[in-house]
């Protein structure tokens, strides 16, 4: 029993407050009890029963030899097996063939011929006397065709004549006849030397190789090129003979 802390009173186990005084009553907390401890089980060895002898098993003392014996017995054949096994491999594979295909080497020689060009630069020397020579023996039969027909007389010149301000030497009367070459292809070149119907002397003539009945047919064609009065006139290439007659201005 517990007293009541304000008047004394006894209270019962179980009272929260003092039914004399009405003073609240703490509760006091009970002691538990301890709990009975569990059994333990221990666990018991499982039995097995006997084995059985078997009565042709053999004895211990044969057994470990016989499992030797055998053990030896498998790891030669695994040797022998492992030993041979590589070099059948390389017996049943064919060798290898190396075969090399012919090589065939061509040489070629390449021969460089270097051909060095000389130029030279020649400066054409100037007509001679001879060039006109000569331009005249190349026209000498075609002249002879021509003797004692009238023909236009185109130019006549001779070394060291002034005409028109320029003053003639072989190269002058060389050019003015390849000019008059040019326009009148049948003009041929003569010498006054080698014809009577001159009067003057070193003359180098050009004529035109065209032949005319009379003198002022010659003339006439000397208009129609356009000459000047003095520059084409009718002439009659003679042999024999002289001048007189054989010349006429226009």
């Amino acid at each position: 029993m517990t007293p009541c802390p304000t008047c004394g009173r006894e209270l019962g186990p179980h009272a929260r407050f003092c039914g004399s005084c009405g003073t609240p009553v703490a509760q006091q907390p009970q002691p538990q009890q301890p709990l009975p401890p569990e059994p333990q089980t221990i666990p018991q060895p499982t039995q097995y029963p006997p084995p059985v002898q078997s009565r042709h098993s053999a004895p211990r003392s044969l057994l470990l030899p016989i499992v030797a014996g055998v053990a030896v017995l498998a790891l030669a054949t695994t040797g022998v097996v492992v030993f041979l096994l590589p070099r059948s491999t390389s017996e049943a594979q064919p060798p290898a063939t190396t075969s090399s295909a012919p090589t065939t080497t061509t040489t070629f020689t390449t021969t460089v011929t270097t051909t060095t060009e000389t130029t030279t630069t020649t400066t054409p020397r100037p007509p001679t006397e001879s060039d006109l020579q000569e331009q005249a023996r190349a026209d000498h039969d075609t002249v002879e065709t021509l003797v004692g027909q009238w023909v236009p007389q185109i130019s006549s010149k001779k070394p060291g004549l002034v005409v028109n301000g320029v003053q003639f030497g072989y190269p002058e009367i060389m050019a003015d006849y390849q000019s008059l070459k040019a326009r009148f292809p049948q003009a041929v070149l003569l010498n006054s030397n080698d014809y009577t119907n001159f009067s003057g002397k070193d003359f180098w003539v050009t004529v035109q190789a065209t032949t005319f009945g009379t003198a002022d047919e010659a003339n006439a064609w000397c208009d129609q090129q356009g000459f000047a009065t003095d520059d084409c006139y009718a002439s009659r290439l003679m042999h024999t003979g002289g001048p007189a007659g054989n010349s006429k201005t226009r």
